[in-house]
């Protein structure tokens, strides 16, 4: 599945990262996917649990060290 957009949130601390990924998301169309990674592992986790309260789904999280990488698909 191939993204179609691609979110670096490198160098941010919350809430930057989600709000970035919520006005990422909102700007996208149904089925469409967006990745986000960053090096702040807690950005990763809010973002998570941002997603798992709206329609969207993650279809892949990862952490490493401080790192992360979400897959996110537009409901």
């Amino acid at each position: 599945m191939t993204s179609s957009y691609k979110l670096d949130c490198s160098g941010l601390v919350c809430p930057m990262p989600v709000a970035k990924t919520k006005r990422q998301l909102l700007e996208m169309k149904s089925g469409e996917i967006l990745e986000v990674s960053g090096d702040y592992a807690e950005a990763g986790e809010n973002i998570k649990r941002y997603i798992d309260r709206i329609d969207d789904k993650i279809l892949e999280f990862k952490t490493e060290g401080e790192n992360f990488y979400l897959k996110i698909e537009k409901a």
